[in-house]
């Protein structure tokens, strides 16, 4: 026997071996990978299933890549199933072999997602339909809008020819039940997916959701395609199962249908990508569309502490259509959750960030230590308070706060007020003056350089004079005198400065209007950027501040402290994370599934080994409430404040149970 099989606990060898249709419910921290990596190797090296045979698939090609490595490590290269990969990856395979049923011809390219937008944009311009303008609003992003549609229909298995029949139901549906649907943008997306499509068939080539939509449809429709892809595996094997959309679904189900021999690892309790296409009633309807299906919990978490863990076990334990399991850890209890109250959320980042100083004094390392958020805007306070404090941070999977193309329009728009004259100013110039639209396109934007250069003038004084078509200088006048009113406001604050010229200059209604899916965020991240203004005297202390905000050239970012959202810290742990603006509106959001914010704030707690900390407000940009969630922590399991850091070593194995 390898040993890869030999290093399995008792749940995840019966697990691994365990034949027919079988759903692993693996809960966090508990080993998933090595099990279904295990179930791989036990099928090849002693069930005798060819690896040719075997079909492997995850969502990352780092999860894909670490799973044939072990196998390689343990059986041998030869060994290795030669069909393991990603969704996107294996349904490319099936789709070279047989490129007809999507219409293609051999050969075909693949289009990533900056070859789809520039696609769709050309197709949307010779359409006339607004946002294929290269000279756009940056606020506005219709392209995305089609994109994200196009490839959303593509998950749900929906055909061009289908999508208007489609578009019309939805709009019919929205009128009915209340819910708000832009008519005009959806028949324009069903409009554009037809024309897309036929241009991406013309040029033989596919999309990211071509590659199982087609695959998919054809074994669906023709029973001949459908047995003879399925009679090439006799093994299907799958991670992340709770995050299947319905194409990947589908797919899986068809594939096995013949010998029914899936093998899927996955966990409910930790499905929170329900906004990106996941269905969470897939993994939860299993035994259905499964007969006769085992499933094996996997519940020894080897992460975290007994308290972590029954404070995780608590929240999630009130989600009542859970598949159900209850995590435990041979740890020791360790450390209670820290709930801890703060009167602001500048109060709250400046604390955590000496928390982090002073457990670094005392031999932690930076990279020891994580923040973690539910939305990208709320990163700016801690982002100062890390600065001032000196400690090393790196946000992971977005941009600082002030590097973010909101904020650093909107301090374009301060600079102009500031120096309208200064040609130091033309950089802030060039980046706003077409955000929104208004009609400076390369041609006017030489003729304005040009008029600038010969009068030595900045280019907000160039307006004055340079020839352009009529709707455009209007335009240009009319921007000119929005900000040089603004700059006239004698004994305004920096704040009241930043207000001014957003609705004046029409930025914050080109970003109210938007309908891209990030407008929300980015209008708290303009109104947290006005919030921080009011701690500045002038406008050159702010734009000083935003310009040294970023980090160092050449930084270690594996010895830094880590940002980022919840999502991103999924399949993440560290030894001692912080979980910030726990307030009701903020975590749980007014908006969205209840239960999979629920579902959010257990991945959250279960990201921490040794420590995690709560901490909430009294008041952030008003009056605050603690959210709902930390009601769910049993009292045995957290402390209010700061822990007094006394050792904590009683045996917790067994004794964590959920509500």
């Amino acid at each position: 026997m390898p040993s890869i099989l030999d290093d399995l606990t008792p749940q995840q060898h019966a697990a691994a071996v365990q034949p027919g249709p079988t759903l692993v419910i693996a809960g966090a921290g508990t080993g998933k990978t090595k099990t279904l990596t295990a179930a791989v190797a036990h099928r090849i090296a002693n069930l005798k299933i060819e690896p040719a045979r075997i079909l492997a698939v995850t969502f990352t090609n780092k999860a894909a890549a670490e799973m044939t490595g072990r196998i390689k490590l343990a059986l041998g290269e030869a060994m290795a199933p030669r069909w393991a990969g990603t969704f996107h990856g294996l349904g490319a395979r099936q789709l070279r072999i047989e490129p007809e049923v999507a219409d293609l011809r051999p050969g075909f390219d693949i289009l990533d997602a900056d070859d789809t937008r520039r696609m769709v944009k050309r197709v949307m311009k010779a359409m006339n339909l607004a946002g294929s303008d290269e000279a756009g609003g940056g606020g506005r992003d219709p392209i995305k809008t089609v994109c994200n549609r196009i490839s959303k229909w593509k998950d749900e298995l929906v055909i061009p020819r289908d999508a208007p029949a489609l578009a019309e139901a939805a709009i019919a549906g929205a009128d009915h039940d209340g819910f708000p649907v832009d008519p005009n943008t959806l028949r324009n997306c069903a409009r554009v997916y037809i024309e897309y499509q036929r241009i991406l068939q013309d040029a033989n080539a596919a999309d990211f959701g071509d590659l199982l939509l087609w695959p998919v449809r054809a074994m669906m429709q023709d029973r001949t395609y459908r047995e003879r892809w399925a009679g090439r595996f006799d093994r299907i094997l799958t991670d992340e199962y709770q995050d299947v959309n319905r194409a990947q679904y589908t797919w899986l189900r068809m594939l096995s249908g013949g010998h029914k021999e899936i093998f899927a690892v996955g966990d409910d309790d930790q499905s929170i990508f329900g906004w990106r296409g996941a269905d969470i009633t897939y993994i939860r309807r299993f035994a259905r569309d499964f007969a006769g299906a085992a499933q094996i919990r996997l519940e020894e978490n080897f992460r975290s502490t007994g308290h972590i863990l029954a404070a995780a076990n608590g929240i999630i334990g009130r989600d009542h259509r859970r598949l159900g399991k209850v995590l435990f850890t041979r740890k020791t209890l360790g450390t209670p959750i820290e709930v801890v109250r703060f009167t602001s959320g500048e109060v709250e980042a400046a604390e955590v960030t000496r928390e982090i100083i002073r457990h670094h004094a005392e031999g932690k390392d930076w990279g020891d230590f994580a923040i973690l958020y539910r939305s990208n805007a709320l990163s700016r306070l801690l982002e100062e308070a890390l600065m001032r404090g000196r400690v090393p941070y790196t946000i992971v999977g977005d941009v600082g706060f002030y590097h973010r193309a909101e904020i650093k329009d909107t301090l374009a728009l301060l600079r102009l007020v500031v120096s309208p004259e200064d040609r130091q100013s033309d950089e802030s110039f060039r980046r706003v003056i077409n955000t929104p639209a208004r009609g400076f396109g390369v041609k006017a934007m030489t003729l304005l350089e040009q008029e600038a250069a010969w009068r030595r003038v900045s280019l907000l004084q160039a307006l004055e004079t340079v020839q352009l078509p009529p709707k455009t200088r209007s335009a240009g006048l009319q921007f000119s005198d929005a900000i040089r009113n603004v700059g006239r406001q004698t004994g305004a604050t920096v704040a009241d400065l930043l207000s001014l010229v957003l609705d004046a200059s029409g930025y914050r209604k080109m970003l109210r209007d938007s309908q891209a899916e990030t407008t929300e965020g980015r209008l708290d991240n303009v109104q947290e950027l006005i919030q921080l203004a009011g701690s500045f005297h002038t406008p050159r202390e702010l734009l000083d501040h935003s310009a040294l905000s970023s980090n160092g050239p050449g930084e270690d970012a594996a010895n830094t402290v880590k940002l980022l959202t919840l999502h991103r810290a999924k399949g993440l742990e560290f030894p001692h994370v912080f979980l910030v603006a726990w307030e009701n509106g903020l975590f749980p959001p007014l908006y969205g599934d209840h239960d999979e914010e629920r579902r959010l704030a257990y991945v959250g707690v279960t990201r921490g080994m040794k420590r995690v900390t709560i901490s909430h407000a009294s008041y952030r940009r008003g009056p605050a409430t603690p959210s709902c969630f930390l009601e769910d922590i049993p009292d045995s399991n957290r402390v209010e404040g700061w822990h007094d850091h006394r050792a904590l070593s009683r045996p917790a194995f067994r004794a964590v149970s959920a509500a």
